[in-house]
């Protein structure tokens, strides 16, 4: 992201750090306000930065965010932080605005300072490749990199400069570059429930353990997904039949949201008087008790 990271709020000078931290009830109202995002959005990026266990001031390091993957190294080295390495929900907040709301080519100016090392010449380039194409033989993947260098360095710099890197991915179809750079806060077709419109109850443990939340069945969904677990053997469990899965298997393209529909109509058609409880029990007994234990520990 380059010069536009330095519109994030470093620990040291961010404009919240004096005035809220997670035991308040402001704190997610404060960075809906101060990050212009709605609440909504802001409780998401609360359940993520959760997973990553921020201290009681709701910072995390930096590292935390690291995997082994180049570009994310690369990314995250973009996120501004204190002396001591902690990047702060506000920057959190503020990087995911950026990418979910910025126009196309400032994305992409932000993606071309992301990689501009790689870009410096073609053994530069030829070391990204290698990282996308560890299949490929180092004969291809140099001659690969010959061909994009030739293709885009239209100045015939020995480099690819930030115009021409631009030019490049704008000759891409209109629908595909804009589909590659879609970065919805809030997954697509998602329902957003009442249990929005009060962020402290989702920050404390509710005073009625019975009842379940939107956070809680999304942060299921969210790990069912991520491990390729088998949704539908839970559904079955719930009283869902295999035709019930089809039809939520059309009408939604990724799992994530499949298992999150599935859950909430669980959850509106349930009459049983512990639901949370049942849900826990299900979750158990299909084989998924980390993340039954995960989720009903965390506090929301």
């Amino acid at each position: 992201m380059g010069i536009y990271s330095s519109t994030f709020y470093k620990s040291g000078d961010q404009i919240l750090f004096e005035s809220t931290d997670p035991s308040q009830a402001n704190w997610i109202t404060a960075h809906a306000d101060a990050c212009k995002l709605t609440i909504p959005e802001v409780l998401r990026c609360w359940e993520r930065f959760l997973m990553l266990h921020p201290d009681k001031n709701g910072n995390i390091l930096r590292h935390s965010l690291t995997t082994n993957d180049a570009f994310n190294s690369q990314l995250v080295e973009q996120l501004p932080v204190s002396e001591d390495g902690l990047v702060t929900f506000q920057t959190f907040c503020c990087a995911v605005k950026w990418l979910s709301s910025s126009v196309t080519e400032t994305k992409l100016r932000g993606l071309y300072q992301t990689l501009a090392c790689y870009f410096q010449n073609t053994e530069a380039l030829e070391r990204l490749l290698h990282v996308q194409y560890p299949q490929d033989s180092p004969e291809e993947v140099r001659q690969l990199s010959s061909l994009i260098m030739r293709e885009v360095d239209t100045k015939n710099q020995g480099f690819i400069d930030e115009d021409d890197f631009i030019l490049w991915l704008k000759r891409l179809p209109v629908e595909t570059l804009k589909s590659s750079l879609h970065f919805p806060v809030l997954p697509n077709k998602t329902t957003v429930t009442d249990e929005h419109h009060n962020p402290q109850r989702q920050l404390i443990p509710t005073e009625n353990p019975r009842k379940l939340t939107y956070n809680q069945l999304h942060v299921i969904a969210v790990e069912l997904s991520k491990h390729r677990r088998d949704w539908k053997l839970l559904a079955n469990c719930l009283g869902f039949l295999e035709k019930d899965c089809q039809t939520l298997e059309r009408k939604y393209l990724d799992t994530e949201n499949q298992i999150l529909e599935m859950l909430q109509l669980w959850r509106r058609r349930a009459q049983v008087p512990d639901a949370a409880k049942h849900l826990q029990a299900a979750l158990r007994d299909t084989g998924n008790a980390d993340i039954s234990n995960a989720v009903f520990q965390l506090s929301f």
